[in-house]
């Protein structure tokens, strides 16, 4: 059972003590700082509070913490102490409902995900800070109610462009489903995660009864445009020329967009943010762990690929000569998303002359995988080359042992079909 003890710590500035109470549960200890302040005149030489009105004060306040446990059942002996102590602390507060709020429980757990998901979840805050005006929100005003008025709000606010976030005529364009359906996702995965570490449902702890999900549907995403170029189309980007390099030594966009692209298809569709993260090759295989899905596979989304001849050139002419790193892409762009960015300017530029329309660097993966399974190539080899994270096949990967062999040979001949002389020339 716990035990509850008044006591004074650190003498403050102005002479005076604050009065906590020691809080011990299963040979853990908290303390909660109360309203109560003395000085020496109230305490014995040896610290002890002997001032009887503040005693009579400690005593209530002790009782209140005694009655609180006294409100749970028999689990109190093995509920975890801090959940014990946050009770106490609305006991003591007077709280009658429990008290979080949302934008900061948020930036806690954003600070914890990977840079590229981390970046959506923090669109969402801004957009939400821009809906409700205030920067603090407390979890028990999100119903459906309010996520109804979210979601309109979202209709009928431009999308955002630009650091400055400057309107121009023109180019500011509403919401399309998509955003919509991934910032309603992304409130609903910090909410369900609030619930998740403040309830204890097995101990009949309800700090957040709320289910606002439970009667307000996610508008659904709208289907994912094709991407995928055809093998004519890749083999244009192939033969098309290099534009001259900017004055200073500076990279065309043109250029890098080209090379990443190919890059990118040519290492079974890798993200540009593992482009710039890996780690060097060792015996022309390039090893990394895919930053998207990491944190969802017990893998960790480890891939291997296989260097082929025909690419080696451009591998080349963007190594890293320190070593550090695969490419020297982090020297030249202070994160992969400044990388990402300039990639797909260049892509834009690179689509008008083959003549596809809002070309983007993740076309790169999608082209590959369609091109790998027009040309016989299976979709379990395909679904383990583009590394993703399937539910259906988690069994399935427990009992098989990975085999890159069989990788690279699907890469090898999806490359095959391409005449890759104008780019090595």
């Amino acid at each position: 059972m716990a035990t509850f003890i008044p006591e004074i710590q650190n003498k403050r500035k102005d002479g005076t003590y604050n009065v906590r109470i020691r809080i011990t549960h299963n040979r853990e200890i908290r303390r909660i700082s109360t309203h109560l302040y003395v000085t020496d005149a109230d305490l014995t030489r040896g610290g002890k509070i002997k001032n009887e009105q503040i005693k009579e004060v400690c005593n209530a306040l002790v009782k209140k913490c005694r009655d609180t446990c006294n409100r749970f059942d028999s689990t109190i002996a093995s509920a975890p102490i801090d959940a014990l102590v946050e009770e106490i602390k609305i006991a003591i507060e007077g709280r009658k409902t429990f008290s979080l709020d949302f934008f900061e429980f948020a930036r806690k757990k954003i600070s914890s995900m990977n840079e590229g998901t981390a970046n959506s979840y923090r669109i969402m805050l801004n957009s939400l800070r821009r809906f409700t005006q205030r920067e603090h929100l407390d979890i028990s005003e999100i119903n459906s109610s309010f996520l109804d008025g979210f979601l309109n709000f979202l209709k009928q606010e431009p999308n955002q462009q630009g650091n400055n976030r400057k309107e121009k005529k023109g180019s500011l364009k509403p919401k399309k489903g998509r955003a919509l359906s991934a910032y309603l996702s992304c409130i609903r995965a910090i909410h369900n995660s609030a619930k998740l570490e403040y309830n204890d449902e097995e101990r009949g702890i309800i700090r957040i009864p709320n289910t606002p999900f439970k009667y307000f549907k996610i508008p659904p995403q709208q289907a994912t445009r094709k991407r995928a170029l055809s093998i004519e189309d890749i083999q244009k980007i192939i033969d098309i020329p290099y534009q001259p390099e900017i004055i200073g030594g500076r990279w065309s966009r043109f250029n890098l967009a080209k090379d990443c692209f190919l890059l990118s298809f040519a290492l079974v569709g890798m993200n540009s943010v593992d482009m710039f993260l890996s780690e060097p090759q060792k015996k022309g295989i390039i090893k990394y762990n895919r930053t998207k899905t990491k944190t969802r596979r017990s893998d960790e989304a480890e891939m291997q690929v296989r260097i082929e001849g025909c690419i080696k050139l451009l591998i080349d002419k963007y190594s890293d000569p320190l070593k550090q790193r695969l490419f020297r892409f982090y020297k030249h762009y202070s994160d992969s998303q400044g990388f990402n960015k300039a990639i797909n300017k260049g892509l834009k530029q690179i689509g008008e002359i083959i003549g596809v329309e809002d070309l983007e660097f993740y076309a790169a993966r999608h082209s590959w995988a369609t091109i790998a399974r027009s040309n016989g190539i299976d979709k379990y080899t395909i679904h383990e080359a583009l590394n993703h994270s399937d539910s259906e096949m988690k069994v399935t990967d427990i009992y098989i042992d990975k085999d890159w062999s069989v990788i690279w040979d699907a890469n090898k001949k999806v490359l095959e079909l391409f005449d890759w002389s104008k780019l090595n020339s």
